[in-house]
């Protein structure tokens, strides 16, 4: 009897683990994130970044950089957000996670570090971006943020930065 109930359990195990195992490899078949960490001012880096332009996409459909800039007290030496702040710079992405998957945008970088956490967007538009934006963050805190916005249908932020990577 006993034997069972842990054979149950196990089959209940392996199936959402085969599940979750389906949903991240469909993720990842999509879209490939990387870290690397970098230096400033004496002060560790970490960015996060797609390795590709999105499957499906067309850079000149996405023609404006938005950036976004959270400036924080170090919680250390080392430059990073404290816990408090970390957590509340992970709500205010996730709230506009839902952005990239409706054709309106595509985060392609973020910084972390020195002081500062930064999100660059490549966009179609700017202002229907700003609306969806304050869409999202309605109901939230109010976030320290400063947003700036230029046409750069090149990328040349995203390519520069990925092509100083080195080993992706």
């Amino acid at each position: 009897m006993r034997t069972n109930k842990m054979l149950n359990a196990m089959n209940k195990f392996l199936v959402i683990i085969i599940f979750w195992s389906s949903l991240v490899s469909e993720v990842l078949a999509e879209n490939i994130y990387f870290t690397a960490t970098g230096e400033e001012g004496g002060k560790p880096l970490i960015f996060r970044s797609l390795k590709d332009v999105p499957e499906g996409s067309q850079e000149s459909q996405y023609p404006y950089l938005v950036s976004i800039i959270w400036r924080y007290v170090s919680a250390n030496e080392g430059g990073m957000p404290d816990e408090q702040t970390n957590n509340a710079q992970i709500d205010f992405e996730d709230a506009l996670e839902h952005l990239d998957k409706s054709d309106v945008s595509h985060l392609m970088l973020v910084v972390t570090g020195n002081g500062r956490k930064e999100w660059h967007w490549y966009v179609k538009s700017v202002d229907n971006w700003m609306e969806k934006l304050n869409s999202a963050l309605q109901d939230k805190s109010i976030y320290p943020l400063e947003i700036d916005n230029k046409y750069q249908a090149d990328w040349k932020l995203y390519h520069q930065f990925v092509s100083g990577v080195k080993g992706i």
